[in-house]
Parts: C-alpha cells; sequence; structure tokens
C-alpha cells in the first residue's frame, strides 16, 4: 500500500467511514484533500486541482443544513494580501439523480453547489484557498486549488477527425493552446483498436436493491468498471477485501457515494469514488490516477460520436450518464462503455453494460449488454434498442456525462505497459516544434509502414504550475460495423 510524504493521524469521521465501508484501515497516511465526513468539506475537489470558469463546486454538509457560503482566497502575493472573494450562497436545490428508478418520483437530491461564471474574472491566475462555510454553525472545509481563466488545453487545429491518410503518408499535426504559461506541448500517438471491453455484467438489483432498492446504478456500474480494470491488469483498484464479493463491493461504493434509493448524483459518483480508492487501495486523484467528470458536450444535448469515440480510445474505463430530453418525464441512468464504433453518416454505435435488467423475472443475477445509436446532437436511440423499461414519448434519451477512470501509476499498470513488446510499434511520439512564442505545436506524424490504423493523437499541454491536459483527434478515414452477433 502507497504511504505519503508527510504522516499525520486520520480523523475520527474517516475511522468511522472505514468501518462502515468495511474497508481495510489506512495507516498513518497524509491526507491532502480536505476530508472531514460526515462534516463540512468541499466535495469533488482535489487538492493542488486547476479550476477554470464553468466549473461547478459542491460542498458535502449534513442533509439538514439550510445553507452553505462558497470563498475563495487567494495567496498572498508578496506584501500584497487580496481580499476573499464570495462565489455565491446556495440554500439548498434539488438536483437530477441517477437510479434509473427511485420508487415512483424524479431522482433527485438536495445538494448545495455554485457554478464558477464571472465571479472570478478579474483575477489574475494563481492559487488559493476554495472554502464552503456551513450558514449557521459557521463550520467550514477547505482545499487549496489553482485559479485560471484559460485552461492550458491544446486542442488540435489539424488534422482534421477521422481524416484519412494521403498520397504523402503524413499527417501535418498542429495543437494550439490560449493559455499564457505553457511550458511545453508534446503530441504523441497510438494505435486505436477496435476491440470492445469485456465489462463484468453487474446487476444493480442483485447487488444493490438491499441499500437503494431500484436506484443503484451508479454505485453496480463504477464497481463493474473497476472490476474490469483489475481483470485487465490495468490497475491495482478492487482490496482482496472484495474478492469474489461483488455485492460488497457495491455496497462499500454505495456508502461512499452516499447512494439511497433516491439515486446517486454526478458529483457523489466523482466525491464517492475517489473516497472508496483513497480509504481502500490509498490512491489519490489528481496523483495516483486521473479521475475527470466531462458534463454537457458539444452537442445540441450532449456528447457527440467524435468526443466519445475518442475518450473511449484514450482508454481507462468509461460510464455513461443518460438523461430525459426536455419534454420527456424524468429519468436518469448509469451505464458501463463497452464499445464505440462509428458510422458513415457521423452517428455511432455504443455498446453498453447495462446494471438494470427489467422486468427481472426470477432475479436476474446479471446485466445485460445492449447496443445503442448515438446521433451528432448527443441524443441516443433508447426506444430502438428495447431496453424494457423507461418510454420516453420522443424515443430518445441524451448523452450528458461522463465518469471516466485511467492513467493510473500503480504497478499493475506500469508492468501491463512494459509487456507490450509489438514487432510493430503501437504508440509512439509525434517529432514537431513549438511556435508562436510557445503556444503552438507543429509536427509531422508518420505511421508505421505495417501500422494499419486508425490512430489517436493525444496532445499534452503543460503549465508552469504543474498541470497537465490533454486533447485528443482521432485519425484514419475508417468506419466499423457493428457485429451481427449482439
Amino acid at each position: 500500500m502507497k504511504q505519503f510524504s508527510k504522516p499525520m493521524s486520520i480523523v475520527l469521521g474517516f475511522a468511522l467511514l472505514v468501518a462502515a465501508l468495511s474497508l481495510v484501515p489506512v495507516s498513518l497516511v497524509s491526507v491532502p484533500q480536505d476530508t472531514r465526513p460526515p462534516g463540512v468539506r468541499v466535495s469533488g475537489v482535489y487538492e493542488g486541482q486547476l479550476l477554470t470558469s464553468g466549473d461547478k463546486i459542491y460542498a458535502r454538509v449534513p442533509p439538514e443544513s439550510i445553507g452553505v457560503e462558497f470563498l475563495f482566497q487567494p495567496e498572498t502575493i508578496g506584501d500584497v494580501r487580496i481580499p476573499v472573494i464570495m462565489l455565491g450562497t446556495d440554500y439548498g436545490h434539488m438536483e437530477s439523480t441517477f437510479g434509473p428508478d427511485c420508487g415512483g418520483v424524479p431522482c433527485e437530491k438536495r445538494v448545495f453547489s455554485v457554478s464558477l461564471d464571472k465571479q472570478l474574472d478579474k483575477l489574475d491566475e494563481g492559487w488559493g484557498l476554495l472554502t464552503v462555510r456551513e450558514i449557521g454553525s459557521g463550520e467550514e472545509g477547505s482545499v487549496r486549488v489553482y485559479w485560471d481563466s484559460t485552461p492550458p488545453v491544446a486542442p488540435f487545429q489539424s488534422p482534421r477527425f477521422n481524416a484519412p491518410l494521403d498520397g504523402s503518408r503524413s499527417y501535418q499535426v498542429i495543437a494550439h493552446t490560449l493559455d499564457e504559461d505553457i511550458v511545453s506541448i508534446k503530441v504523441s500517438w497510438v494505435l486505436a483498436t477496435p476491440a470492445g471491453r469485456d465489462i463484468p455484467r453487474f446487476e444493480q438489483h442483485f447487488l444493490g436493491f438491499d441499500f437503494a432498492q431500484h436506484a443503484a446504478c451508479v454505485p453496480t456500474t463504477v464497481g463493474a468498471n473497476l472490476q474490469w480494470l483489475q481483470d485487465a491488469g490495468q490497475a491495482q483498484v478492487v482490496n482482496p477485501v472484495f474478492a469474489n464479493d461483488n455485492k460488497k463491493l457495491v455496497t462499500a461504493l454505495g456508502t461512499a457515494m452516499q447512494t439511497t434509493s433516491s439515486g446517486t448524483s454526478g458529483n457523489d459518483a466523482v466525491d464517492g469514488t475517489a473516497v472508496f480508492l483513497f480509504f481502500t487501495e490509498a490512491l489519490l486523484s489528481g496523483r495516483d490516477y486521473l479521475l475527470e467528470h466531462p458534463v454537457g458536450g458539444d452537442g445540441q444535448y450532449g456528447f457527440t460520436p467524435q468526443q466519445l469515440l475518442e475518450q473511449f480510445q484514450a482508454g481507462g474505463a468509461v460510464s455513461l450518464g443518460f438523461h430525459n430530453l426536455p419534454n420527456d418525464s424524468s429519468f436518469g441512468h448509469f451505464l458501463a462503455l463497452s464499445n464505440v464504433i462509428l458510422n458513415q453518416d457521423g452517428t455511432a454505435w455504443i455498446r453498453v453494460m447495462d446494471p438494470n435488467v427489467e422486468p427481472n423475472p426470477g432475479g436476474q443475477t446479471v446485466g445485460e449488454f445492449r447496443w445503442f445509436k448515438l446521433h451528432a446532437d448527443g441524443t441516443i436511440d433508447w426506444t430502438a434498442a428495447g431496453p424494457g423499461y423507461y418510454s420516453p414519448a420522443s424515443g430518445s434519451v441524451k448523452l450528458d456525462e461522463l465518469l471516466i477512470l485511467r492513467d493510473f501509476t500503480s504497478p499493475a499498470m506500469m508492468s501491463a505497459n512494459a509487456a507490450q513488446h509489438d514487432a510493430v510499434p503501437s504508440s509512439g511520439e509525434v517529432p514537431g516544434k513549438l511556435a508562436e512564442g510557445g503556444h503552438t505545436f507543429i509536427g509531422t506524424f508518420e505511421p508505421p509502414p505495417a501500422s494499419p490504423g486508425p490512430w489517436l493523437l493525444i496532445s499534452e499541454s503543460t503549465h508552469r504550475a504543474g498541470h497537465t491536459q490533454r486533447s485528443l483527434r482521432y485519425i484514419g478515414g475508417k468506419f466499423g460495423e457493428r457485429p451481427l452477433e449482439q
């Protein structure tokens, strides 16, 4: 188990949570995050995280709280102390959750949050203390973060999505960032694979009914994805205490995510996953692995086929959040992504492991693989896939949330990478140089002669504060076909 550099005692709230999760205790470890459940703390944001406009900040507080204040205290620059900035106040509001069935009522929970919009527009980028303060008790929780209105991502300007290999058998690669404090931009490539992922078929009624009835889709899906990462040798994320006991694994995740018969919110999925991985494997989000929660997407309603295909090919475990369209009845569901196949008409077939089986004759104990069609506007042809539950008038739902786990630095991940000895390279660096004051990468990608393609280009841009962000571009001019057997 990993040990961190500055030992400290685990607070009583942590010990109680460990006992509740039936986990192996983590001995004296340094916990950079503000972690004091069940008191007041920042939720879903890790120590050192980069925040920018559009990010949403949540507070984890007792359910009876009357309200929360959100504040940001920039760090002192020289002798100049910048006054604390009020980000907003929330007296609690209802937010949709994932169930998908919350006993005949909409799946939703009372939460406390604020969106970063214009509150910090006039503030120079830099470090500061993000604080949530409970109204009434005055109890606070804080985490040190970095504010940057222009995050250091370097999107690709060339080549275009799914561009075919031309007569020169090479691609001009251009990636550009608007961030003024970039210290490096690197571009690499990997061979894209058509292979799907054999996600374990976890079923939420069988594994999660005891604590959430029909609303345990999030811990069940995340549990299945964690077990897949473990089985595939990508990471050590399922502690031996859960060996051959999927119900115990899903129950522990549900406890960490505070899942009830009212479902699980997207933020609780993020926060609970991070809490679970810390207490079971001493893994810290943002240091030992990447945990991302993109919301919205580039389509009118959600994520596009391009976005989902590129995230799938970037590796790791991807969970999908479905919601109802505006004029349909309330719906929220969480599923595990198994494959993405691009179609020539701009749509994509996506294969998912659905943890919700209804009707469930005789108490079916395994989930089902299903194929859905994803459109460019982010909608999913739901009814056409015949899932057997939820009947929207439009026949469609939207894919508007992702939960991504990848880039684990555990020995399992490193040994899996070291075991690759293909005669034809399946990954490499793209040679190039920086232009425009270091804000633009210009290079040339020449696929190895025997490499069949398609390929995924990955730009990695690093900020002077140490943050690295990625942009993805799928290329190769190839399309697939949905297998006949499914």
